[in-house]
């Protein structure tokens, strides 16, 4: 069932689960991670960002394999264009049938992020796609972002910020960073920060950068109120490290073989992560009453900044 993150989101906050967003740019992931959310009967996010688009995936030839497959469940998926932060690349995931966008524009000061972010949801709520937002920032694991805490969500912010946007997910930053960390360090997060802004609003809260992380952070952050989990290192590394070892087991592998296996890595791994969110067997909640088919031909986006 192909849907939005808010009709998906806002079951979790109402029921405190947190549903796992993972990445994808190719058929062998998107069978993995949708195969594992079916085995699971968990809602699905699927993520594809800005640079995925740019260098591999293409989002004419990504969103209706996306469709297709996820009409072929009963779970609900959603797919987001993962940090957007160019308005000609939001403006063509918009066209392209993603239902849901994530505008970034966490790195501008509060104001800017309020103008360009209440800019998107403009644009797609007219059309009944889903934003999400980000207020503080998420860094780089290989730059060590995550113990900056300056970059940090304030949440004494929070509500001006959700109520000039009207953002329907809010990405915080407490202490996690996008990429892979060095080897032997996991990060330290601020739970506090999460809690402060679950009691300051009823939007769901997205944790960004959790690959590296580790199972016990992603469980705290679960119980402090996180409602989206981000998972793509992980995810990919997981699938090429099995990759390398089954060529060195096999030098002679089967290609179609070797492709279907990897789709059961992809499955692999993402169950593991679903099954730490709290999010299997929610599925249940949802019934199939919504079919994203939204109309964008006649929607003025505007020019490219």
């Amino acid at each position: 069932m192909y849907t939005d993150i808010k009709t998906i989101l806002d079951d979790a906050v109402k029921n405190h689960y947190a549903v796992i967003a993972a990445s994808a740019v190719n058929l062998e992931l998107a069978r993995g991670i949708i195969g594992a959310a079916d085995a699971e009967q968990a809602p699905l996010i699927i993520l594809l960002g800005q640079g995925q688009m740019t260098r591999h995936a293409r989002p004419e030839v990504m969103v209706p394999l996306f469709k297709t497959l996820a009409e072929e469940t009963n779970v609900p998926v959603a797919l987001i264009l993962d940090h957007g932060r160019d308005w000609d690349m939001i403006t063509k995931a918009f066209r392209s049938g993603f239902s849901s966008i994530m505008i970034d524009a966490s790195a501008y000061d509060m104001q800017e992020n309020i103008k360009r972010t209440k800019k998107v949801v403009e644009l797609c709520h007219a059309q009944g796609v889903a934003v999400e937002g980000e207020l503080g920032h998420v860094g780089q694991a290989a730059t060590m972002d995550g113990l900056d805490t300056s970059m940090y969500t304030k949440p004494e912010e929070v509500i001006e910020f959700v109520n000039a946007t009207h953002v329907d997910s809010l990405a915080i930053a407490c202490g996690t960073a996008h990429g892979k960390y060095p080897d032997g360090f996991v990060p330290t997060l601020n739970f506090d920060i999460i809690r402060e802004v679950k009691k300051v609003t009823n939007v769901p809260i997205a944790l960004h950068g959790t690959s590296g992380a580790g199972d016990e952070n992603i469980k705290k952050a679960v119980e402090a109120g996180i409602n989206k989990i981000n998972i793509c290192t992980d995810i990919f590394n997981y699938c090429r490290d099995n990759s390398l070892k089954m060529l060195q087991e096999n030098p002679n592998y089967d290609y179609l073989q070797f492709l279907i296996d990897v789709e059961q890595k992809a499955k692999e791994i993402t169950r593991h992560f679903i099954s730490l969110s709290g999010s299997t067997g929610k599925a249940a909640n949802f019934k199939k009453t919504y079919n994203f088919n939204h109309d964008i031909s006649k929607i003025d986006v505007g020019v490219g900044e």
